[in-house]
Formats: structure tokens, sequence, C-alpha cells
């Protein structure tokens, strides 16, 4: 019986030295930085709107007791507290834009719009109605004889929830640092 002996690993030449690769010189330092720049744009583009579209298929749950007579008073405003909750979390991954924070972990001073003091509440607001939700969850008995399954109250905080880490992790790719080591060895 033939054995094999495979090479695990593969030695590096003696004949090829780290010294022999070529650095980007400026100019292509520059076109690799914007070419990444542009594809992470357009990958958080699509991202946005695939997690914007989530919250909007949700809010169909909610239709149905605002728009039938059949529902109670109760369960109408709360489906539609819901809709106003999935609507501002879908207004927020598509229109808010992402802010990264500086060096020293601190958001950017920007002059503030009144346009921009909305979006700014908008988070803490949504996230007070989604807690609101939540109560109303556990607070409500299971076997409740309603048209709305209690259940469905907790959707509109787990698509916050989604869409708060969906924009962490498109936050997490930072082009800053690789500028920053863009001209490391400029002048030397």
């Amino acid at each position: 019986m033939a054995t094999r002996f495979r090479k695990a690993f593969r030695y590096p030449d003696d004949s090829t030295d780290e010294h022999d690769r070529e650095d980007l010189d400026e100019e292509e330092q520059e076109r690799v930085i914007n070419q990444l720049q542009v594809q992470n744009d357009k990958r958080n583009a699509e991202y946005s709107m695939a997690f914007a579209a989530i919250p909007l298929l949700s809010m169909m749950v909610f239709l149905q007791p605002v728009l039938t007579g059949s529902s109670t008073l109760s369960e109408q405003s709360l489906a539609f507290l819901s809709i106003i909750s999935l609507a501002v979390t879908t207004y927020t991954m598509t229109h808010v834009p992402l802010q990264r924070p500086n060096r020293k972990d601190q958001r950017p001073i920007y002059k503030t719009s009144h346009v921009s003091r909305i979006r700014n509440a908008l988070l803490p607001i949504n996230s007070v109605i989604c807690v609101f939700l939540v109560l109303v969850y556990f607070s409500t008995s299971p076997v409740a004889s309603s048209s709305v399954r209690p259940t469905v109250y907790l959707v509109p905080g787990a698509m916050l929830v989604i869409i708060f880490i969906a924009r962490r992790v498109m936050l997490s790719v930072d082009i800053g640092p690789l500028e920053d080591l863009r001209y490391e060895f400029k002048g030397a």
C-alpha cells in the first residue's frame, strides 16, 4: 500500500525577500482608499434599503386592527402606536445619517437645526413607545378575547433592536484609520 505524503506547510523561498515588494505610491493609495469608500457606501445603501423593508412589511400585521371596525379602541390605538414605531424605525434606517464618533468616542459637534433635533429625538421617543408596547404585552393575558395576539406588540421593539444593531455594524467599517496610514512614510 502506497502512502502519500503531503506538504502541510509551504516554506517561503529564500529567493523572495519582503523588501522586494513595492509600496503603493500616493496616487495608488488615494485610488484604493476611494474605491474602498465607494464600495462601503454602496453596501451601506443596500443594507439600509434591505433593513428598511423589514419594518415596512411588519406594519401589515397592524393594518387590520386599524382599518377594520371589529377591533376595540384600545386595540386600534396600540396598533396605531405600533405602526408609528415601525414607520419611525424605517425612517431612522433610511434617512438618519450614520455618525461616526471621533477618536475620543465623542459625537462630532455640528450646528443643530430643527430637523436634526427632531432626528435626535426620534430614537428616545421610539424607544419609549416600544417599552410601552412590551409592558402591554406583559400585562395582557394570553387568553384575552381580542383580534390581535399580544405577542405582536413585541414586533416594534424587535425591529428597533435589529435596526440598531444593523446601524452599529454599518458603522464598524471605518476607513478613517486607513486614511491615517496613507502618508505615514511621506517625506522619509
